[in-house]
């Protein structure tokens, strides 16, 4: 019976997440799609183009190359692949139609974020309360609600097997029974996962991870000590390991290297997107303690409202305060120096990122370390710092109230999880419904067929006579319209939409007035490509033009 009731549980918290998370799209009957018709629809556009990459023999597109930026090759490798959860998108899209499957693709992925994080708490001998605690945090906490905008954020469960496994490997280290050489290569494996799956988290991952290694075997009592001995005796199994993993990791990114080469971040795109201090007090509008936190969010981008409630804040500061007093009391201690390592990352990675003044961060050399360079939302740390503070907030509560009588106990902490997550509550995530996006692409589809190559020229308005563009962003948004019209027709378009674009004579087509636009067109194909291009008007479907590029 009591196995039944913690199912219950368990179920009860997800479930409540998932319609937190995703009360749009279940109140809609799937009838609206999170989060816009701009990042999202280009995820979407990205998982839909590797299906019919594999599955269409008369795909007018490779993996590699979609119809896009068309004649430009590779261009995959501007945005997020997401290769390393497409399947999951792949299996759903073989039993449903395109939008279904990717809004079942976003729950699906929560849910498993949700489960991975519970269980490691599990794992590490946390009780069920805080198993719950820790899942719901890391699954529906309010900046991963806001972040469903960026569905490339979503998936991130193979980040907390990898810090469970980081977590063992050094406890392991020091002890004849464990087994540290197998957790290393778990380690490396879950970092692989998480690095074809998400640029950004894979960075944040690694950088992490190297911080929290670091922090452990120091404070570990003969931590240093141990991990040498390690690296004598198992030389040739863990070069292996690590050599082969990182082998594999290199050859999945060196495209990303070859394909945007020359193409690194500025300093001063970052800017921006540094979270200053009161950015980990900006709450989300409408939740709990907007009313008291909201002047925060002035002068701060949006994408930086990082706060996710005082529960969560006061357990990281009380975790760290009761563990620097018990290593400098008692001296340094196994797990008590792993679980303060874990909350040293969080503080570590907040202060690294952080924005003092108008301009001035560490990050300004910070991201000179490999891979850094290509981080321009630079507020994404929050993975790393919700991530590692988290799980060390969570297990030592598990820790500091193991003497309590079970009852107790778990009234006790049944009320924190209840607290913490109380504090999640009240954002909606933004929505648009199928009609306002889909069905338009579709119908300029059908006028692309006209043509051997296409574009669709933006704007184009929705059924409630909204325009969804307007401005420079609007109008590269409304190239997402273009790309899914192409794909849909199977026609190769000059339409495209990422983190970069070709160079600057693409952008003149882009961003050119409507009277230059055939002009700049012919530019770009010229040389390149030879015969008819439809160019399509969505908002007037009758008045496709057909041009010729000699």
């Amino acid at each position: 019976m009591r196995k039944v009731v913690v199912l219950l549980a368990y179920l009860g918290a997800l479930a409540f997440g998932t319609d937190r998370a995703f009360a749009p799209t279940l109140r809609s009957g799937f009838d609206r799609v999170q989060a816009d018709r701009g990042d999202s629809v280009l995820n979407h556009y990205i998982l839909e183009h590797s299906w019919q990459a594999l599955g269409d023999p008369d795909y007018c597109g490779t993996l590699f190359s979609p119809p896009c930026f068309y004649p430009t090759r590779s261009t995959l490798w501007y945005s997020e692949h997401l290769l390393g959860v497409a399947p999951l998108y792949w299996a759903l899209r073989a039993v449903t139609d395109h939008v279904t499957a990717y809004q079942w693709w976003m729950i699906v992925l929560s849910g498993l974020n949700f489960v991975a994080f519970a269980a490691v708490v599990r794992w590490l001998r946390g009780p069920h309360p805080l198993a719950v605690l820790g899942g719901y945090l890391w699954a529906f906490g309010l900046i991963h609600l806001d972040q469903i905008k960026h569905q490339q954020m979503i998936p991130r469960f193979a980040m907390v097997l990898a810090v469970y496994h980081a977590w063992r490997l050094v406890l392991a280290l020091g002890s004849s029974a464990g087994n540290p050489a197998r957790h290393l290569n778990r380690l490396c494996a879950a970092v692989a996962l998480q690095a074809v799956t998400c640029v950004n988290t894979g960075w944040f991952l690694v950088s992490g991870l190297g911080t929290f290694l670091a922090l452990a075997v120091v404070l570990q009592p003969g931590g240093v000590r141990d991990l040498l001995r390690f690296l004598v005796r198992e030389r040739w199994r863990g070069g292996l390991v690590v050599g082969g993993w990182t082998a594999a990791m290199v050859a999945a990114y060196v495209p990303y290297f070859v394909v945007n080469r020359g193409r690194e971040r500025g300093y001063f795109e970052c800017i921006e997107h540094l979270p200053p201090p009161q950015a980990w007090l900006a709450p989300l509008p409408g939740t709990p303690w907007d009313w008291l936190l909201g002047r925060f969010r002035t002068g701060v981008i949006d994408e930086a409202w990082l706060f996710c409630g005082f529960g969560l804040d006061l357990l990281f500061l009380a975790a760290t305060v009761a563990l620097v007093w018990r290593v400098a009391a008692r001296g340094r201690q196994r797990e008590a120096a792993v679980i303060l390592a874990a909350l040293l990352t969080a503080a570590a990675w907040v202060v690294l990122t952080l924005k003092f003044g108008e301009e001035d961060s560490l990050w300004r050399y910070v991201r000179h370390v490999p891979g850094g360079g290509a981080v321009r939302a630079v507020s994404r740390v929050y993975v790393t710092v919700y991530l590692f503070g988290s799980l060390g907030a969570i297990v030592w509560l598990a820790r500091a109230t193991e003497r309590l009588p079970g009852g107790g106990r778990a009234v006790l902490l049944w009320l924190v999880t209840a607290a913490c997550v109380a504090e999640q509550l009240g954002y909606e995530q933004p929505s648009f419904e199928r009609k306002d996006f889909y069905p338009i692409a579709d119908a300029a589809a059908a006028e692309l067929r006209k043509g051997e190559v296409g574009y669709v020229n933006p704007p184009y308005t929705d059924t409630k006579g909204v325009r969804p563009g307007g401005d420079a962003r609007g109008a590269a948004h409304d190239s997402v319209l273009g790309m899914w019209a192409g794909l849909r027709a199977n026609v190769p378009v000059v339409n495209g939409y990422s983190g970069r674009v070709p160079n600057i004579e693409f952008l003149e087509v882009l961003m050119t007035t409507d009277e230059y636009r055939i002009k700049h067109l012919k530019q770009w194909l010229s040389g390149r490509f030879r015969g008819r291009v439809a160019v399509v008007y969505p908002d007037d479907l009758g008045g496709t033009r057909v041009i010729e590029v000699e």
